[in-house]
């Protein structure tokens, strides 16, 4: 069974358990912009301002569940639809992802399923030596600007990121590196810290089973990890 098919079994099982089937209830899909999404924190060099990404979000019931993306539909589903979405292509996926966070938010099986804003986020980067403690090696996926500063201060640090815009750049005194780089960046590391968008784009498959402790950060992998068992890092999300 891959993950996605792992993912839709467990909706299954929550739609059956508690009744949901069949009623006319749906999950709205939406991107947020960016002031939504993050508020208006202090620094301007966040995907989600300088538009590489966007926040999808879905409402349940008033619950609401995110999930970062690269591309997005405006979409109303009706809970059962879910299970049956074509997952091919990141705007599905993200869909899926945030009706998925949105549902089991509202059946109180995951939480912090909403971003933080305003100062929040670089409360969350000051945090993380708490998290990560004495490790040397941190392999940072995906591109967060106030993480990254955290983390360059303290540790080793090599990062991946997908955006062609970055890659090549030095940032923090670290030269963002290409997704292809993720296998030898695995070896070198003690840690693979990770962000949950990953289960948007598909490329946390290549996390997934390494012989290196993983912990994805952010909304967006809130209830994929309850389902999947993975660690996460979230400190300010709602």
């Amino acid at each position: 069974m891959n993950l996605y098919e792992e993912l839709r079994d467990a909706l299954k099982n929550e739609i059956q358990k508690h009744d949901l089937s069949g009623k006319n209830i749906s999950v709205r899909c939406k991107a947020l912009s960016a002031t939504e999404a993050i508020g208006n924190p202090e620094h301007d060099d966040y995907p989600i301002i300088k538009g590489k990404e966007v926040m999808v979000e879905a409402v349940f019931e008033g619950a609401k569940g995110q999930a970062f993306a690269d591309e997005f539909e405006n979409a109303d589903y009706f809970v059962d639809d879910l299970l049956k979405i074509n997952l091919s292509s990141n705007k599905r996926r993200a869909s899926f992802i945030s009706g998925l966070n949105a549902v089991f938010r509202y059946l109180d099986l995951c939480d912090k399923t909403i971003h933080c804003k305003d100062a929040e986020p670089k409360l969350c980067a000051n945090n993380l030596p708490e998290v990560i403690g004495s490790r040397n090696n941190v392999f940072l996926v995906g591109y967060q600007p106030r993480f990254l500063e955290t983390l360059a201060s303290q540790y080793n640090v090599r990062v991946v990121d997908l955006d062609r815009d970055n890659i090549g750049s030095e940032i923090s005194g670290v030269v963002i590196e290409p997704p292809e780089m993720t296998p030898d960046a695995i070896k070198w590391s003690d840690l693979i810290f990770a962000t949950g968008s990953t289960i948007v784009n598909g490329t946390i498959t290549n996390l997934l089973n390494q012989d290196r402790p993983v912990l994805f950060f952010g909304v967006t992998i809130a209830a994929a990890a309850s389902i999947l068992n993975l660690k996460t890092y979230c400190h300010c999300g709602h």
